[in-house]
């Protein structure tokens, strides 16, 4: 009977950090419209950032770009001309830990660090926040509670961490596509080192190619109202 008991609160525990049922977690746009959002985690990091802005602009696309504490302070410029281009900018944690197994002060350091560095380029809106790999585990979500923040996740990993095979990319993220779909995709590298994401530029190409021929629009995630699941 004891270890069933030992058991049950075990499973109970693990359930509550990795799952925690409370705070705010977005996974898709609260939309049946044909719209999606397309979003880059890890940058800035020039010149490929530089080089997907360039196709954003040739598709007169907007994106999110959810962006790294320390490379925002390492290049200035490329945020100004992130920002200057009209796409929004989000925190993604000073120096991308996983945040869900650390102390709640480290994650709320983490948080208000970024934060400030993005409000010295002007930004006065709400700025949203995506933790590293989407671990909305309980420190994480406690401190975003406590904050009043919400915690902006995706309903379609392109996974373009493991290539930059641009047909596997592409593919990957059509297959998946559905109205309100946010869409994560990476211009930089989590490790903050110099990362080739020439594979990410083509496939973002392709993508907006191939969906704007289904009908599809896209936005910021400022744009529309959004659409909270607890615990996703």
């Amino acid at each position: 009977m004891i270890p069933l008991v030992i058991g049950f609160v075990t499973s109970g525990l693990l359930w509550l950090f990795f799952r925690p049922p409370f705070g705010k977690n977005i996974v898709r746009l609260n939309t049946d419209q044909r719209i999606v959002a397309l979003t880059y985690d890890d940058g800035p990091n020039p010149p490929y950032t530089e080089r997907l802005l360039d196709v954003l602009a040739k598709h007169n696309v907007k994106a999110t770009f959810f962006m790294i504490g320390n490379r925002i302070a390492k290049h200035p410029e490329t945020v100004d001309r992130v920002i200057a281009e009209g796409h929004q900018i989000g925190n993604h944690t000073y120096s991308h830990p996983v945040l869900g197994f650390l102390p709640p002060f480290y994650v709320q350091r983490q948080i208000e660090r970024t934060d400030d560095l993005i409000r010295q380029h002007g930004i006065v809106e709400e700025i949203v926040f995506r933790a590293p790999m989407l671990t909305r585990f309980l420190p994480v979500a406690y401190v975003l509670a406590k904050l009043d923040r919400t915690h902006i996740s995706c309903d379609v990993w392109s996974w373009d961490w493991t290539t930059q095979n641009p047909d596997k990319i592409t593919k990957t993220v059509l297959k998946k596509i559905k109205p309100g779909s946010i869409i994560v995709l990476h211009d930089g590298k989590a490790e903050n080192r110099k990362a080739n994401r020439s594979g990410t530029i083509e496939a973002t190409d392709r993508i907006i190619t191939a969906l704007k021929q289904d009908g599809y629009r896209f936005v910021r995630l400022s744009d529309v109202s959004h659409r909270c699941t607890v615990g996703c």
